[in-house]
């Protein structure tokens, strides 16, 4: 991948992973401590050059160190990362010979690129990229960035603090559960929305290009292969070039337009991934896990209904997970409301589901929240489960008026005294509701709702109100278009 930026009426290349705004800024603020005029030479099928002794002497540029160059010919420049070997050698970019039409035996003129020193500034809630380890050497530069140079793999440069937020943990945690990142990051998905988010955060928080993401569209014998392969491109605003030649078939069953995985095929990255990744692990207090555990929703659960309404949330895990997984849980303070099944979690019950919400709820987060469908179906089954439709009408009388007795109720509901009594004096009720009085014909039953009703309003507005803003216009476009089509 080349970055070209314009400035000042030059063409500046670079072969590092880097976005073209940052490049830009970069360059305007960083400037040479040195240049020389040296001679193109190549050994062993591979271009460089030299910076002579009192060069090195003179700006301090040891054998083994990292350094910023620029070579420079006519109005392009091709700024470069080299390490400098025996008697000052350095290496040259084949994308540099080539775009500044370089050749053997030429004297070319060069600049070598002040760096900062390595600063020990430590930022709180932040994952610090210099401390990356595997074998990689960091290089310190302008705007709080760093460069990482790691052996065999293009350098790339990115901001060195990454703050931990819920984006963050919630992306990291996605990927785990619907990607790979032991040697290339690839993420796979049919969702469109959740490979864009994806794209979207690793350009927004670490400032890798879009550009660098490559694609291959997996499906079925029953697919249209160029079908599948406009309808992604297209709605992620992805290149032709973008895409592998070839389409891989799937045995899974997949819809016409098939799975996406999304490829960045540099090493470098997935390094930077796992470090990233294995420091989070690190910091899954709470509310912290709670967005691990979203991030796992929408890669791993379900959301299932029955007639009732929502059935049951699952979690699926490999044997090697579920240590991590549990580990996620206990901190969400959910793990009690799960079953064990041996390859997934389990939260069944109207009781549990009702709890899980209220942990999510509580701590403005909704579950599934990067998952369209899954967050639809969630939302959607707990407010139609008929339980909770019941919860809600005779919870919302009750807090109206302080107290409620047995007349008044029947009055207001039109039921038989004897009919209501018996439901509300039901276990699941007796959390939200509190009966006082013990016989219906000499003291009425008074009503009162306890705090924990008070608490099951509030939730059932907020995710009414989240629905209503996530879902309710899609539905209505969806039935206006309908009804336009009933009209022709």
């Amino acid at each position: 991948m080349i970055t070209r930026i314009h400035f000042n009426n030059l063409d500046i290349f670079t072969n590092q992973i880097i976005c073209a705004e940052i490049f830009k800024e970069l360059y305007a603020r960083e400037k040479p401590i040195t240049f020389f005029n040296a001679r193109i030479n190549k050994a062993q099928n591979r271009y460089g050059s030299h910076i002579l002794a009192d060069e090195r002497n003179k700006t301090q540029i040891n054998k083994g160190s990292f350094v910023i160059l620029r070579v420079i010919k006519g109005n392009k420049k091709f700024e470069f990362i080299s390490k400098i070997g025996e008697g000052g050698r350095f290496s040259i970019p084949q994308q540099a010979i080539q775009i500044l039409e370089l050749h053997e035996g030429e004297i070319t003129f060069f600049e070598v690129i002040a760096k900062k020193d390595k600063s020990d500034v430590k930022i709180e809630k932040a994952i610090d990229l210099a401390d990356i380890k595997e074998n990689s050497s960091i290089i310190f530069r302008e705007k709080s960035s760093i460069t990482i140079v790691k052996g065999g793999t293009i350098p790339i440069t990115l901001p060195r603090f990454i703050h931990i937020s819920a984006e963050l943990i919630e992306l990291c945690f996605l990927i785990h559960g619907d990607g790979h990142y032991n040697t290339k990051l690839f993420f796979v998905n049919k969702k469109a929305e959740l490979i864009e988010f994806v794209i979207a955060k690793f350009e927004e928080i670490l400032n890798i290009p879009r550009e660098l993401w490559r694609a291959r569209v997996l499906f079925n014998n029953s697919a249209d292969a160029d079908l599948a392969k406009k309808m992604w491109k297209d709605k992620l605003k992805l290149k032709d070039e973008q895409f592998y030649p070839s389409i891989s078939k799937c045995i899974l069953n997949t819809s016409a337009y098939g799975n996406l995985r999304i490829v960045i095929d540099k090493l470098i990255v997935a390094s930077l991934f796992r470090h990233i990744f294995n420091t989070l692990q690190d910091n899954l207090k709470h509310i912290n896990s709670l967005y691990a555990l979203n991030g796992l929703l929408c890669a791993e659960g379900s959301a299932e209904r029955s007639k009732r309404g929502l059935h049951k949330i699952t979690i699926n895990f490999s044997l090697k997970e579920k240590e991590l997984f549990t580990n996620i849980l206990s901190e969400a303070k959910i793990l009690s409301l799960l079953k064990d099944k041996g390859d997934r979690f389990v939260i069944e019950g109207w009781i549990n589901c009702y709890k899980l919400f209220k942990v999510f709820f509580e701590n403005k987060i909704v579950p599934f929240n990067l998952h369209n469908d899954r967050c639809k179906n969630a939302l959607s089954g707990f407010l139609d489960h008929s339980f909770t439709r019941s919860m809600d009408k005779y919870l919302s009388l009750f807090n109206k008026k302080e107290v409620m007795n047995t007349n008044e109720l029947i009055e207001i509901t039109n039921h038989f005294g004897n009919s209501i009594i018996n439901l509300l004096r039901k276990k699941q009720y007796r959390p939200f509701i509190k009966l006082e009085g013990r016989e219906f014909h000499k003291r009425p039953y008074l009503f009162f709702i306890t705090t924990e009703g008070k608490e099951f309003l509030t939730l059932i507005k907020a995710i009414r109100e989240e629905y209503n803003e996530r879902f309710k216009l899609q539905e209505n476009t969806k039935t206006e278009a309908d009804i336009g089509t009933l009209k022709v």
